[in-house]
């Protein structure tokens, strides 16, 4: 019998008991493709769907030894990936709330009208917090740190949103 053919228990087995690390890269692809339309669908986003199932990945390696071999893997990890989804549900409606107590944008330099409208339609193509987000950081000039503050998460998060927004942007 070939490590393909082991069940998902006997490798998650293996991997609490040896840490084998081929047994749980076999483990986890198994699982990405439906825990990644999973997320996507409770999330409603592909990218954050990814890094759900990346952290729920993270949490089966940290909590290995919770794991009972006599139950199956499958609905442990879902449960795992449910929880982590939840978090960022709630993290994003608390950002959401921070951002919505923000002031208003307001540009400090004139803008030519054809450069604000394409600004405008650009920024109409994101999600009404993120477009908000990026002109208060670089419309307003808002440093990362009074943004984190007001949103109530990590400089890293918000640097890492940002990019996101901007890659978004030139897609």
């Amino acid at each position: 019998m070939t490590e393909n053919d082991c069940a998902d228990e006997v490798l998650m087995r293996r991997f609490q008991e040896t840490l084998d690390e081929a047994s749980f890269r076999l483990l986890a692809s198994r699982h990405y493709d439906a825990a990644v339309r999973i997320a996507q669908r409770r999330l409603g986003n592909h990218h954050n769907a990814q890094d759900a199932v990346q952290d729920a990945l993270i949490r089966v390696v940290r909590h290995r030894r919770r794991y009972h071999s006599s139950r199956p893997f499958a609905p442990w990890f879902h449960t795992i990936l449910r929880n982590v989804c939840t978090d960022i549900l709630r993290q994003e409606a608390r950002r959401t709330k921070a951002l919505a107590n923000l002031p208003e944008a307001t540009p400090s330099l004139p803008m030519a009208a054809p450069l604000k409208e394409r600004v405008v339609e650009l920024l109409g193509g994101l999600p009404a917090d993120g477009a908000q987000l990026l002109q208060w950081r670089f419309v307003c000039g808002m440093s990362l740190d009074e943004l984190a503050v007001q949103c109530q998460s990590s400089q890293e998060a918000i640097k890492k949103r940002i990019q996101r927004l901007i890659h978004r942007l030139r897609g």
